[in-house]
Protein backbone atom coordinates (compact mmCIF):
# COMPACT_ATOMS: atom_id res chain seq x y z
CA UNK A 1 0.00 0.00 0.00
CA UNK A 2 1.01 3.26 -0.78
CA UNK A 3 0.68 7.08 0.60
CA UNK A 4 0.95 9.73 -1.04
CA UNK A 5 0.99 13.26 0.44
CA UNK A 6 -0.98 16.37 -1.74
CA UNK A 7 -0.24 19.61 -1.87
CA UNK A 8 -2.99 20.37 0.39
CA UNK A 9 -2.05 18.36 3.17
CA UNK A 10 -4.46 15.79 3.05
CA UNK A 11 -2.84 11.91 2.80
CA UNK A 12 -4.15 10.34 -0.15
CA UNK A 13 -4.67 6.61 0.12
CA UNK A 14 -3.71 4.33 -2.81
CA UNK A 15 -6.09 1.05 -2.75
CA UNK A 16 -3.71 -1.47 -3.98
CA UNK A 17 -4.48 -4.75 -2.41
CA UNK A 18 -1.82 -7.19 -1.46
CA UNK A 19 -1.40 -10.71 -2.67
CA UNK A 20 -1.59 -12.32 0.11
CA UNK A 21 -1.71 -16.03 -1.26
CA UNK A 22 1.36 -17.95 0.17
CA UNK A 23 3.30 -18.45 -2.87
CA UNK A 24 5.67 -21.12 -1.24
CA UNK A 25 5.24 -23.56 1.75
CA UNK A 26 8.47 -24.79 2.87
CA UNK A 27 10.34 -23.48 -0.51
CA UNK A 28 8.08 -25.55 -2.69
CA UNK A 29 5.38 -23.54 -5.08
CA UNK A 30 1.88 -23.14 -4.18
CA UNK A 31 -0.35 -21.82 -6.91
CA UNK A 32 0.02 -21.61 -11.06
CA UNK A 33 1.68 -17.95 -10.47
CA UNK A 34 4.37 -19.22 -8.21
CA UNK A 35 5.11 -22.70 -10.18
CA UNK A 36 5.55 -20.25 -13.65
CA UNK A 37 7.67 -17.84 -12.16
CA UNK A 38 10.31 -20.89 -10.49
CA UNK A 39 10.51 -22.63 -13.79
CA UNK A 40 11.16 -19.02 -15.68
CA UNK A 41 14.10 -18.53 -12.53
CA UNK A 42 15.56 -21.65 -13.15
CA UNK A 43 15.27 -21.28 -17.00
CA UNK A 44 17.63 -18.25 -17.08
CA UNK A 45 20.41 -18.15 -14.60
CA UNK A 46 20.98 -15.06 -13.13
CA UNK A 47 24.22 -12.98 -14.58
CA UNK A 48 26.48 -13.40 -11.45
CA UNK A 49 26.22 -16.94 -11.53
CA UNK A 50 27.33 -17.27 -15.27
CA UNK A 51 30.77 -15.36 -15.02
CA UNK A 52 31.16 -17.82 -12.29
CA UNK A 53 32.88 -21.25 -12.19
CA UNK A 54 30.38 -23.76 -11.27
CA UNK A 55 31.02 -26.15 -8.25
CA UNK A 56 31.98 -29.54 -9.30
CA UNK A 57 29.17 -32.01 -9.10
CA UNK A 58 29.13 -35.68 -7.23
CA UNK A 59 29.80 -37.39 -10.92
CA UNK A 60 33.10 -35.73 -10.99
CA UNK A 61 34.58 -37.69 -7.79
CA UNK A 62 33.88 -40.67 -9.80
CA UNK A 63 35.65 -39.52 -13.13
CA UNK A 64 38.72 -38.55 -10.96
CA UNK A 65 38.76 -42.09 -9.51
CA UNK A 66 38.41 -43.49 -12.70
CA UNK A 67 41.37 -40.90 -14.07
CA UNK A 68 43.64 -42.33 -11.09
CA UNK A 69 42.85 -45.86 -11.56
CA UNK A 70 44.34 -45.51 -15.31
CA UNK A 71 47.33 -43.73 -14.18
CA UNK A 72 50.01 -46.13 -13.54
CA UNK A 73 52.15 -45.42 -10.18
CA UNK A 74 55.21 -44.11 -10.09
CA UNK A 75 58.30 -47.23 -10.77
CA UNK A 76 60.22 -47.56 -7.29
CA UNK A 77 63.62 -48.56 -8.44
CA UNK A 78 64.09 -52.07 -8.60
CA UNK A 79 61.05 -51.86 -11.12
CA UNK A 80 62.86 -49.43 -12.95
CA UNK A 81 66.25 -51.14 -13.38
CA UNK A 82 63.81 -54.36 -14.22
CA UNK A 83 62.33 -52.06 -16.64
CA UNK A 84 65.55 -51.09 -18.57
CA UNK A 85 66.99 -54.48 -18.31
CA UNK A 86 64.33 -55.91 -20.13
CA UNK A 87 64.02 -52.73 -22.74
CA UNK A 88 68.17 -53.34 -23.19
CA UNK A 89 66.89 -56.69 -24.16
CA UNK A 90 64.55 -55.78 -26.33
CA UNK A 91 67.10 -53.03 -28.40
CA UNK A 92 69.48 -55.77 -28.65
CA UNK A 93 67.15 -58.24 -30.66
CA UNK A 94 66.29 -55.22 -32.49
CA UNK A 95 69.65 -54.25 -33.83
CA UNK A 96 70.05 -58.09 -34.44
CA UNK A 97 66.72 -58.56 -36.73
CA UNK A 98 68.24 -55.68 -38.40
CA UNK A 99 71.71 -56.30 -39.08
CA UNK A 100 70.33 -59.54 -40.80
CA UNK A 101 67.62 -57.24 -42.52
CA UNK A 102 70.96 -55.34 -44.03
CA UNK A 103 73.14 -58.22 -44.94
CA UNK A 104 70.12 -59.81 -46.45
CA UNK A 105 70.08 -56.80 -48.57
CA UNK A 106 73.31 -56.47 -49.04
CA UNK A 107 74.02 -59.87 -50.42
CA UNK A 108 70.39 -59.70 -52.40
CA UNK A 109 71.92 -56.30 -54.51
CA UNK A 110 75.69 -57.52 -54.74
CA UNK A 111 73.93 -60.78 -56.73
CA UNK A 112 71.75 -58.50 -58.74
CA UNK A 113 74.43 -56.34 -59.66
CA UNK A 114 76.42 -59.14 -61.16
CA UNK A 115 74.07 -60.27 -63.31
CA UNK A 116 71.83 -57.86 -65.96
CA UNK A 117 68.82 -56.86 -64.69
CA UNK A 118 67.23 -58.80 -67.37
CA UNK A 119 68.07 -62.28 -65.88
CA UNK A 120 66.55 -61.72 -62.51
CA UNK A 121 65.86 -64.94 -62.26
CA UNK A 122 69.49 -66.00 -62.58
CA UNK A 123 70.78 -63.62 -59.77
CA UNK A 124 71.45 -66.71 -57.65
CA UNK A 125 72.92 -68.78 -59.97
CA UNK A 126 76.66 -68.76 -57.99
CA UNK A 127 74.99 -69.09 -54.71
CA UNK A 128 74.88 -72.37 -52.70
CA UNK A 129 72.51 -72.55 -49.68
CA UNK A 130 73.16 -74.78 -46.97
CA UNK A 131 71.49 -75.79 -43.55
CA UNK A 132 73.17 -77.63 -41.24
CA UNK A 133 71.71 -78.30 -37.45
CA UNK A 134 73.75 -79.39 -34.25
CA UNK A 135 74.07 -83.11 -35.13
CA UNK A 136 75.91 -82.27 -38.31
CA UNK A 137 73.18 -83.38 -40.25
CA UNK A 138 73.01 -80.98 -43.48
CA UNK A 139 71.12 -79.97 -46.35
CA UNK A 140 72.07 -77.91 -49.48
CA UNK A 141 70.71 -76.48 -52.69
CA UNK A 142 72.45 -74.97 -55.71
CA UNK A 143 69.11 -73.75 -57.16
CA UNK A 144 68.59 -70.11 -58.11
CA UNK A 145 64.79 -70.08 -58.06
CA UNK A 146 64.54 -72.06 -54.38
CA UNK A 147 67.82 -69.84 -53.25
CA UNK A 148 65.30 -66.25 -54.37
CA UNK A 149 62.55 -67.82 -52.55
CA UNK A 150 64.34 -68.35 -49.12
CA UNK A 151 65.78 -64.99 -49.78
CA UNK A 152 62.65 -63.45 -50.51
CA UNK A 153 60.67 -65.15 -47.45
CA UNK A 154 63.44 -64.53 -44.84
CA UNK A 155 63.23 -61.14 -45.62
CA UNK A 156 59.86 -61.03 -44.75
CA UNK A 157 59.75 -63.10 -41.77
CA UNK A 158 62.79 -60.97 -40.56
CA UNK A 159 60.80 -57.67 -41.15
CA UNK A 160 56.99 -59.17 -39.20
CA UNK A 161 59.54 -59.75 -36.65
CA UNK A 162 61.15 -56.65 -36.19
CA UNK A 163 58.26 -54.83 -36.25
CA UNK A 164 56.90 -56.90 -33.26
CA UNK A 165 60.47 -56.31 -31.57
CA UNK A 166 59.92 -52.31 -32.49
CA UNK A 167 56.19 -52.94 -30.82
CA UNK A 168 57.45 -54.31 -27.67
CA UNK A 169 59.82 -51.31 -27.05
CA UNK A 170 57.20 -48.82 -25.01
CA UNK A 171 58.17 -46.71 -22.22
CA UNK A 172 55.35 -46.48 -19.77
CA UNK A 173 53.91 -42.64 -19.59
Amino acid sequence: METKVNQNGQAAVNSIKADKTPKFVAGNPVNKEAKKAEAKNEAEPSKSEEGKPHAAPEGSKAELKEQLAQQKPVLNLDETLKLVAELSKRTALRDRYKGYIDALTGFEQEQKDNVDELEDETAFQMCELVITDNKGNRFSTKSPSVIKGTVTFISGRFGERLGEVEAGIVLPA
